[in-house]
Protein backbone atom coordinates (compact mmCIF):
# COMPACT_ATOMS: atom_id res chain seq x y z
CA UNK A 1 0.00 0.00 0.00
CA UNK A 2 2.80 2.39 0.91
CA UNK A 3 4.58 1.50 -2.33
CA UNK A 4 1.38 2.22 -4.32
CA UNK A 5 0.86 5.54 -2.52
CA UNK A 6 4.44 6.57 -3.23
CA UNK A 7 4.08 5.63 -6.91
CA UNK A 8 0.84 7.60 -7.19
CA UNK A 9 2.50 10.62 -5.62
CA UNK A 10 5.41 10.44 -8.07
CA UNK A 11 3.04 10.26 -11.03
CA UNK A 12 1.07 13.23 -9.69
CA UNK A 13 4.25 15.27 -9.24
CA UNK A 14 5.43 14.37 -12.74
CA UNK A 15 2.11 15.35 -14.31
CA UNK A 16 1.98 18.55 -12.31
CA UNK A 17 5.48 19.53 -13.42
CA UNK A 18 4.55 18.97 -17.08
CA UNK A 19 1.38 21.05 -16.79
CA UNK A 20 3.23 23.75 -14.89
CA UNK A 21 6.05 24.04 -17.42
CA UNK A 22 6.68 27.68 -18.16
CA UNK A 23 6.11 29.04 -21.63
CA UNK A 24 9.38 30.48 -22.91
CA UNK A 25 8.94 33.69 -24.88
CA UNK A 26 11.79 35.10 -26.96
CA UNK A 27 12.25 38.32 -28.88
CA UNK A 28 14.89 40.72 -30.12
CA UNK A 29 15.50 43.95 -28.25
CA UNK A 30 13.40 45.77 -30.81
CA UNK A 31 11.54 48.82 -29.51
CA UNK A 32 8.56 49.39 -29.78
CA UNK A 33 7.69 45.70 -30.25
CA UNK A 34 9.67 44.00 -27.45
CA UNK A 35 12.43 45.73 -25.55
CA UNK A 36 14.38 46.31 -22.35
CA UNK A 37 12.83 49.09 -20.28
CA UNK A 38 15.02 50.73 -17.67
CA UNK A 39 12.16 51.07 -15.18
CA UNK A 40 9.93 48.01 -15.68
CA UNK A 41 12.29 45.42 -17.15
CA UNK A 42 10.54 44.40 -20.37
CA UNK A 43 7.99 46.35 -22.37
CA UNK A 44 6.49 46.59 -25.83
CA UNK A 45 3.42 45.72 -27.88
CA UNK A 46 4.40 42.06 -28.29
CA UNK A 47 5.15 41.77 -24.59
CA UNK A 48 1.71 43.08 -23.60
CA UNK A 49 -0.08 40.77 -26.04
CA UNK A 50 1.88 37.72 -24.90
CA UNK A 51 1.15 38.57 -21.26
CA UNK A 52 -2.54 38.28 -22.07
CA UNK A 53 -1.93 34.95 -23.80
CA UNK A 54 -0.10 33.71 -20.72
CA UNK A 55 -3.14 34.58 -18.61
CA UNK A 56 -5.41 32.84 -21.11
CA UNK A 57 -3.18 29.73 -21.03
CA UNK A 58 -2.93 30.00 -17.23
CA UNK A 59 0.81 29.59 -17.74
CA UNK A 60 3.86 31.09 -16.12
CA UNK A 61 5.87 32.75 -18.88
CA UNK A 62 9.61 33.34 -18.99
CA UNK A 63 10.63 36.26 -21.20
CA UNK A 64 14.03 36.20 -22.91
CA UNK A 65 16.02 38.24 -25.41
CA UNK A 66 18.12 36.84 -28.25
CA UNK A 67 19.69 38.09 -31.50
CA UNK A 68 17.80 37.12 -34.64
CA UNK A 69 19.76 33.93 -35.47
CA UNK A 70 19.47 32.60 -31.92
CA UNK A 71 15.83 33.74 -31.75
CA UNK A 72 15.00 31.58 -34.80
CA UNK A 73 16.96 28.57 -33.56
CA UNK A 74 15.17 28.61 -30.20
CA UNK A 75 11.78 28.53 -31.90
CA UNK A 76 12.79 25.83 -34.39
CA UNK A 77 14.13 23.45 -31.75
CA UNK A 78 11.39 24.09 -29.21
CA UNK A 79 13.73 25.76 -26.73
CA UNK A 80 11.27 28.65 -26.95
CA UNK A 81 7.51 28.37 -27.35
CA UNK A 82 6.59 31.86 -28.50
CA UNK A 83 8.44 34.55 -30.47
CA UNK A 84 7.50 38.08 -31.45
CA UNK A 85 7.81 40.00 -33.70
CA UNK A 86 8.59 37.89 -36.75
CA UNK A 87 8.04 38.55 -40.45
CA UNK A 88 6.10 35.90 -42.35
CA UNK A 89 7.48 33.74 -45.12
CA UNK A 90 6.61 30.32 -46.54
CA UNK A 91 9.74 28.63 -45.05
CA UNK A 92 9.03 30.03 -41.59
CA UNK A 93 5.46 28.77 -41.70
CA UNK A 94 6.74 25.21 -42.06
CA UNK A 95 8.35 25.47 -38.61
CA UNK A 96 6.02 27.89 -36.83
CA UNK A 97 2.36 28.66 -36.38
CA UNK A 98 2.03 32.37 -37.20
CA UNK A 99 -0.63 34.97 -36.46
CA UNK A 100 -0.15 38.42 -37.98
CA UNK A 101 -0.60 41.41 -35.70
CA UNK A 102 0.99 44.50 -37.26
CA UNK A 103 1.57 46.20 -40.58
CA UNK A 104 4.85 48.04 -40.97
CA UNK A 105 7.37 49.16 -43.55
CA UNK A 106 11.03 48.85 -44.37
CA UNK A 107 12.56 52.22 -45.19
CA UNK A 108 15.86 53.97 -45.91
CA UNK A 109 17.34 56.47 -43.46
CA UNK A 110 20.26 58.87 -43.77
CA UNK A 111 21.49 62.35 -42.97
CA UNK A 112 19.65 65.18 -44.76
CA UNK A 113 22.64 65.81 -47.03
CA UNK A 114 22.15 62.29 -48.41
CA UNK A 115 18.38 61.84 -48.28
CA UNK A 116 17.44 65.07 -50.07
CA UNK A 117 19.25 63.82 -53.18
CA UNK A 118 17.30 60.55 -53.34
CA UNK A 119 14.04 60.68 -55.28
CA UNK A 120 14.03 57.18 -56.79
CA UNK A 121 15.94 53.90 -56.67
CA UNK A 122 18.27 55.08 -59.43
CA UNK A 123 19.64 57.65 -56.98
CA UNK A 124 21.07 54.82 -54.83
CA UNK A 125 23.83 54.34 -57.39
CA UNK A 126 27.26 54.00 -55.74
CA UNK A 127 25.98 54.30 -52.16
CA UNK A 128 26.70 52.05 -49.17
CA UNK A 129 23.58 50.83 -47.35
CA UNK A 130 23.72 49.17 -43.93
CA UNK A 131 21.21 46.45 -43.04
CA UNK A 132 20.59 43.84 -40.35
CA UNK A 133 21.91 40.43 -41.44
CA UNK A 134 20.87 37.67 -41.58
CA UNK A 135 17.27 38.83 -41.62
CA UNK A 136 14.22 39.26 -43.80
CA UNK A 137 15.16 42.95 -43.91
CA UNK A 138 18.28 41.95 -45.82
CA UNK A 139 16.21 39.84 -48.24
CA UNK A 140 14.00 42.86 -48.89
CA UNK A 141 17.06 45.02 -49.59
CA UNK A 142 18.47 42.33 -51.88
CA UNK A 143 15.30 42.51 -53.99
CA UNK A 144 15.82 46.25 -54.37
CA UNK A 145 19.51 45.59 -55.09
CA UNK A 146 18.57 43.28 -57.97
CA UNK A 147 16.01 45.78 -59.26
CA UNK A 148 18.70 48.47 -59.48
CA UNK A 149 21.14 46.08 -61.23
CA UNK A 150 23.26 46.02 -58.06
CA UNK A 151 23.88 49.75 -58.27
CA UNK A 152 24.62 50.12 -54.54
CA UNK A 153 26.59 48.16 -51.94
CA UNK A 154 24.89 46.16 -49.17
CA UNK A 155 26.74 46.37 -45.84
CA UNK A 156 25.64 43.62 -43.38
CA UNK A 157 25.35 44.55 -39.70
CA UNK A 158 24.46 42.59 -36.55
CA UNK A 159 21.73 45.06 -35.51
CA UNK A 160 19.63 47.76 -37.12
CA UNK A 161 21.09 50.15 -34.57
CA UNK A 162 24.62 49.56 -35.89
CA UNK A 163 23.36 50.46 -39.37
CA UNK A 164 21.68 53.64 -38.13
CA UNK A 165 24.71 54.70 -36.11
CA UNK A 166 27.07 54.18 -39.06
CA UNK A 167 24.74 56.18 -41.30
CA UNK A 168 24.79 58.95 -38.70
CA UNK A 169 28.60 58.86 -38.63
CA UNK A 170 28.72 58.87 -42.46
CA UNK A 171 30.34 55.43 -42.69
CA UNK A 172 27.31 54.52 -44.82
CA UNK A 173 25.14 56.84 -46.87
CA UNK A 174 22.00 55.05 -45.71
CA UNK A 175 20.61 52.47 -43.31
CA UNK A 176 17.72 50.18 -44.25
CA UNK A 177 15.35 48.71 -41.69
CA UNK A 178 12.01 48.64 -39.91
CA UNK A 179 10.55 52.13 -40.03
CA UNK A 180 8.94 52.04 -36.58
CA UNK A 181 12.11 50.80 -34.88
CA UNK A 182 14.29 53.34 -36.70
CA UNK A 183 12.01 56.28 -35.94
CA UNK A 184 11.89 55.35 -32.25
CA UNK A 185 15.71 55.15 -32.14
CA UNK A 186 16.02 58.51 -33.92
CA UNK A 187 13.59 60.07 -31.46
CA UNK A 188 15.32 58.67 -28.36
CA UNK A 189 18.85 59.52 -29.48
CA UNK A 190 17.87 62.85 -31.06
CA UNK A 191 19.60 61.72 -34.21
CA UNK A 192 19.65 63.92 -37.31
CA UNK A 193 18.82 60.96 -39.54
CA UNK A 194 15.81 61.35 -41.81
CA UNK A 195 13.66 58.92 -43.75
CA UNK A 196 13.82 58.70 -47.54
CA UNK A 197 10.14 59.13 -48.49
CA UNK A 198 8.25 56.51 -50.51
CA UNK A 199 11.10 54.05 -51.08
CA UNK A 200 11.13 50.65 -49.36
CA UNK A 201 8.71 47.75 -48.93
CA UNK A 202 5.68 46.90 -46.79
CA UNK A 203 5.99 44.16 -44.17
CA UNK A 204 3.64 42.26 -41.85
CA UNK A 205 4.80 41.20 -38.38
CA UNK A 206 3.45 38.14 -36.60
CA UNK A 207 3.56 36.33 -33.32
CA UNK A 208 5.10 32.88 -33.89
CA UNK A 209 4.54 29.61 -32.01
CA UNK A 210 6.95 26.68 -32.18
CA UNK A 211 5.36 23.62 -33.81
CA UNK A 212 7.67 21.50 -31.66
CA UNK A 213 5.69 22.43 -28.55
CA UNK A 214 2.33 23.78 -29.70
CA UNK A 215 0.10 21.55 -31.82
CA UNK A 216 -2.55 22.68 -34.29
CA UNK A 217 -5.43 22.22 -31.84
CA UNK A 218 -3.78 24.40 -29.21
CA UNK A 219 -2.84 27.00 -31.80
CA UNK A 220 -6.46 27.19 -32.96
CA UNK A 221 -7.53 27.96 -29.39
CA UNK A 222 -4.88 30.67 -29.15
CA UNK A 223 -6.09 32.17 -32.44
CA UNK A 224 -9.65 32.23 -31.12
CA UNK A 225 -8.45 34.10 -28.06
CA UNK A 226 -6.50 36.59 -30.21
CA UNK A 227 -9.66 37.11 -32.28
CA UNK A 228 -11.53 38.03 -29.10
CA UNK A 229 -8.81 40.57 -28.24
CA UNK A 230 -9.16 41.95 -31.75
CA UNK A 231 -12.95 42.25 -31.59
CA UNK A 232 -13.01 43.93 -28.19
CA UNK A 233 -10.42 46.49 -29.31
CA UNK A 234 -7.60 45.33 -27.02
CA UNK A 235 -5.10 44.65 -29.82
CA UNK A 236 -5.82 47.96 -31.52
CA UNK A 237 -5.43 49.77 -28.20
CA UNK A 238 -2.03 48.17 -27.62
CA UNK A 239 -0.95 49.01 -31.18
CA UNK A 240 -1.93 52.68 -30.73
CA UNK A 241 -0.13 52.87 -27.39
CA UNK A 242 3.15 52.00 -29.13
CA UNK A 243 2.34 53.96 -32.31
CA UNK A 244 2.12 50.82 -34.43
CA UNK A 245 -0.30 50.00 -37.23
CA UNK A 246 -2.57 47.01 -36.58
CA UNK A 247 -2.95 44.50 -39.39
CA UNK A 248 -6.35 44.86 -41.03
CA UNK A 249 -7.53 41.34 -40.26
CA UNK A 250 -4.84 40.43 -37.70
CA UNK A 251 -4.02 37.15 -39.44
CA UNK A 252 -2.93 36.65 -43.03
CA UNK A 253 -3.13 33.46 -45.09
CA UNK A 254 0.09 31.67 -45.96
CA UNK A 255 2.22 33.63 -48.41
CA UNK A 256 4.87 32.40 -50.79
CA UNK A 257 6.70 35.70 -51.19
CA UNK A 258 9.11 36.01 -48.22
CA UNK A 259 8.38 39.59 -47.20
CA UNK A 260 10.55 40.35 -44.15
Amino acid sequence: MKRWTALTALIFIALSSVNARALVVVGQNYEPYYFHDGTSGINGACYEIVQRLCSFEKAHCKFKFAPVRRFMAMLKTGEADVGCPLGRSAPRETAFHMHTLFRARYAFFGLPEATHKIKSYTDLNGLKVGVLSPAMTEISLQRIHEFTDKAFTIEPEKTIFNSLLKAEKKAYALAYGNRDVALRWIEKTRSKLREVPELGEPVAYSIAFSKKNIDEKRFQKIQQYLSVLHKDGTLEQIARKYRLTPAEHFSYPQVTDPNP
